[in-house]
């Protein structure tokens, strides 16, 4: 079994908590905290398979639904869909805020038809309360939870959580509710604001990437090795099902002898030091594999090589090539920031650094004007911003009201390999000496 320990339990745990929801009508919340592409989904989706009632389940991404008026949308649809009714028909009065007016049609962004008009975001909470009223109970699976704790006021988290504290076991016309948040962030509790804390759970389930090479392999040979879909547009004949029985052999051995391969499996060890996150191995799988020919039908490290390297570069690798001085000035003190201990940073922190640089090195980094560049704050807050603006720095948590911008922590996605290999390009010693102080 390949599946790391944490994510058996991980998966216990939620099915029991699913069960409790959809068999019981209760009302649960809970987040799944782990790396990119540790199982998240895969174990939410198989939590659902296994309990006994198909629940209704609303699936969200903080990456699409960007505000509340988006997620509200979005909840309308799937239940539209999946019940067969909308969120109005739950209130049954002529009251209800949700009905729209006689003959009057609803459509989304897209184009498609909506059988209710979507309220307005003043009766968020009345929309997520009639939840519980639908005919099956309601699984919400919301993806990129920490993106959602940025919304205004956090008022749609607020509203979920509300409705699954007040659900109620065994109350008449209710069903039970379950709330998932996944993410990758493990401070994503500290970001939920006092109100919203108070009504969640505070049931955290972990989950973990493979921590061995040996596993990646196994599961790459299950992935390479998985039947091809049945055609179902007509019936194989003899000589078809032996065709395919010769060239599945055939190709089962190219795999076994691939996967043994030396260069391979050193190209394997390579990409499972740089990330644990099996995507980025899927996705240079996929490019090896279209790269396949009839002239040349079988896998090997050579078709793999290009794509490990092409996976291993940076998106952000000629981004670095562009930046200013000042932006690779602040970079490196981002390097010495996280040396000293602290993940997060604020501008004031980089300022000191550069100017205890400055006072301490010879002359200053570089000159312009005849003056040198680390005595000109002004550049510096402007590079700041540049960083901010193309996402190399970002916040570690919402704006604050009166805080100002210069105390706003963030944190940094470069990492000191990506920083000195654009340091050597620029070829300033001074700045290659800071970094290696």
């Amino acid at each position: 079994d390949t599946e790391p320990p944490a994510n058996n339990i991980a998966l216990h745990q939620l099915t029991e908590l699913l069960k409790g929801s959809v068999e019981r009508g209760e009302g649960n919340s809970c987040l799944i905290i782990g790396p990119k592409g540790s199982g998240k989904t895969r174990i939410c989706n198989q939590a659902l398979l296994d309990v006994s009632t198909r629940p209704i389940t609303i699936r969200l991404s903080g990456h699409v639904q960007y505000n509340d008026r988006l997620a509200m949308r979005e909840i309308a649809r799937q239940v539209s869909i999946q019940a067969n009714e909308s969120l109005s028909a739950a209130f049954g009065n002529d009251e209800d805020p949700f009905a729209g007016k006689p003959g009057e049609h609803a459509e989304n962004d897209d184009g498609d038809d909506l059988n209710t008009v979507l309220p307005p975001t003043s009766h968020l909470p009345s929309l997520i309360s009639s939840l519980s009223s639908l005919s099956r109970p309601v699984v919400i699976l919301i993806d990129a939870f920490d993106l959602f704790t940025g919304h205004a006021r956090q008022a749609l988290l607020y509203c979920l959580l509300d409705a699954v504290q007040s659900c109620r076991t065994g109350g008449e016309g209710n069903r039970g509710i379950a709330v998932v948040g996944l993410t990758s962030r493990v401070d994503v509790v500290n970001l939920l604001e006092k109100r919203v804390k108070s009504r969640f759970s505070h049931r955290i389930l972990r989950t973990a990437g493979m921590r061995r090479v040996e596993d990646w392999s196994m599961l790459l040979r299950e992935c390479l090795c998985t039947p091809a879909g049945d055609r179902h547009d007509e019936p194989p004949s003899n000589d078809d099902n032996d065709e395919q029985g010769k060239w599945q052999e055939l190709w089962h051995r190219s795999v076994d002898k691939f996967l043994n391969e030396r260069p391979f499996s050193d190209i394997l060890k390579d990409i499972f030091s740089l990330t644990r996150d099996l995507r980025v191995l899927i996705r240079i799988m996929t490019g090896a594999i279209l790269d396949l020919t009839a002239n040349s039908p079988f896998l090997s490290a050579n078709t793999v090589q290009p794509h490990a390297i092409a996976h291993r570069n940076s998106q952000y690798t000629h981004v670095l090539s562009t930046l200013s001085y000042p932006s690779i000035c602040l970079l490196i003190a981002v390097q010495h920031v996280r040396t000293s201990g602290h993940d997060a940073f604020t501008f004031e922190m980089l300022h000191e650094l550069f100017r205890d640089q400055v006072r301490t090195s010879a002359a200053a980094p570089v000159t312009i004007g005849g003056g040198g560049i680390g005595m000109m704050n002004a550049g510096r807050a402007q590079a700041f911003e540049q960083l901010v603006c193309i996402r190399i720095f970002r916040p570690v948590s919402s704006p604050t009201a009166g805080l100002a911008g210069e105390f706003i922590k963030h944190r940094c996605i470069i990492e000191r390999q990506e920083l000195k290999a654009a340091v050597e390009r620029l070829g300033q010693t001074t700045l290659k000496k800071w970094l290696n102080k």
